[in-house]
Parts: structure tokens; sequence; C-alpha cells
């Protein structure tokens, strides 16, 4: 008779704020952290099944899923530190969807000893500013229906853009996927977030400094994702040494969740490969 599945659960204390964690399993530490239009739960795909070999831990970044919107200045990488300290983790193998991947890109330049490896999946690079008239058409418009208190019709155009992808054809797009990722979009999206107090940067920033990266690396990216990112996850993987770029079709910002039983085969086996 199978186990019942039980992580452990709770909050680390980080700065001003306290993060909101689950963990399960043992052995080499693994790291999911989700993108800004997520939560933690992005990860139930590769949760569960990954915590069999290694000690999985997610959490939910500040004003995400159940960590609270910060009263003052903050880091991701800062939170990540200490969600790892609280859980005595010294090392660990980060993979990180969009801002997620900003996060666990930075984390690898300023804590080099603490990542085994990292995994960015349609990563945002903290420093990267040369934005597409893609990017700037979608956030400018976005930000209009904010302006004008139009909540669900900026809710509805940014699931469209992230979730289904800018341009692709919606006949493609697995319904469960888009109904459960439209509903954790939904979840985490909200007025007072973008009236959150900037997260403090990485200085200098990573964009100048990828090939400062010594873990191994496996870049992943969907192939309708935003150009942004798809011009982005060339760059990570030209800039950081030995670096792997692998592109998942028929995905979109969230692979992981799109295409799991794909998305943790390709995970697994670079996972495979790292040095014990």
């Amino acid at each position: 008779m199978a186990t019942q599945f039980k992580p452990t659960s709770g909050y680390a204390p980080s700065g001003d704020g306290k993060i909101y964690f689950e963990t399960a399993g043992s052995g080499r530490a693994l790291v999911f952290i989700h993108a800004g239009v997520s939560d933690r739960r992005m990860w139930d795909p590769q949760f569960e099944t990954f915590a069999r070999d290694f000690q999985v831990i997610r959490f939910d970044l500040r004003g995400f899923g159940k960590s609270a919107i910060p009263p003052g200045p903050y880091s991701n990488r800062d939170d990540l530190r200490s969600v790892l300290a609280f859980l005595g983790v010294a090392k660990a193998a980060l993979v990180g969807c969009s801002m997620g991947g900003t996060t666990a890109i930075d984390f690898a330049l300023e804590h080099p000893e603490a990542a085994s490896a990292l995994v960015p999946v349609g990563a945002g690079v903290s420093g990267s500013k040369d934005w597409s008239p893609q990017t700037i058409k979608h956030f400018g418009e976005m930000m209009r229906l904010v302006q004008d208190r139009d909540l669900e019709g900026a809710r509805e155009r940014d699931a469209r853009f992230w979730i289904s992808g800018p341009a692709r054809d919606s006949s493609k797009i697995d319904s469960a996927y888009r109904d459960r990722a439209t509903q954790l979009h939904r979840e985490n999206f909200s007025i007072e977030r973008f009236a959150m107090p900037p997260e403090q940067e990485l200085v200098p920033p990573a964009i100048g400094r990828l090939g400062e990266i010594r873990c191994p690396t496996m870049v992943v990216v969907g192939d309708s994702d935003a150009d942004d990112l798809l011009k982005l996850s060339h760059r990570l993987a030209s800039d950081i040494p030995g670096a792997r770029h692998v592109t998942i079709e028929n995905a979109a910002h969230l692979p992981s969740l799109e295409h799991p039983d794909q998305f943790n085969a390709i995970l697994r086996d670079f996972l495979a490969g790292l040095p014990k």
C-alpha cells in the first residue's frame, strides 16, 4: 500500500518578513522557484515526483501565495538564502521559472558556493533592459488597464500573454493546462502587488556577469514564450560556460506545468549527470 505524501511546511524568517515554504524527501537539495504569474503550486507536477530522490523545496516569493507583500525593501535572492538557512541546506540545485529564474541566477552569482546547479526556465535576467516592441506593448496596455482599475481586463490580457503565449494558435493549447494556469494566475494577480516596494537588485546585475557562473547549467524555454525570453535564453546558454539549451515545443511561459512529463524527463536527465 502506497504511503501518503506528507510534505513539511512552515514560514522561514527573512528580514522583516516570513516566507512560506514546503519541503519533502531527503538527499541532495533541489529548489523550485515559481514565476511571477503563479506561486509555488505551479510545481505540483514536479514536487512529489522529485521528492522520491531529492530533498525538494518550494516556496512563495513575497506577495505571492502565502507570503505577504513586503512592508519595505527586500530581495528574492535573500529570501531564498533565508529559506535554505532555516532548513539547514548549505547547497542546492536551483530550478527557477521567469522571475524565479532571475532569482536563481542572481543567487548563483552572489552565493556560488551554495548553488550546485542552475536551471533557468523562461528566465529574466537582472539588468536586461533591451525590451522588444512585443513586451513594451503588452506591459503598456496592461498597466493602462490597471490604472483604469479594470483589474479583470488586465488579468485577462496578462494571462493570454504568458499562459497561452503572445502569438500561439489557441487550438494547440491543452484546456486542462490553461484552466489550471489561469486559476493560479488569477489567485496571484492583484492591484496591491503592483504597488510593492522595488526589489533590491544585484549589483552589478547579472546580465554582464553570466560568464562568472560556474555551476552546471541547463537553460529551458518554451518555443511560444515571449520574444524577449526566447532571446535571453540563447544569451544565457551562450554566456554561461558549458550551459545546455533546451527548447520545449508547443509551450509558452510555464513549460513545466504545460508539459510536465517532458519537462520532468529533461530535468531528471540533467540532474543524473551532476557530480555526486
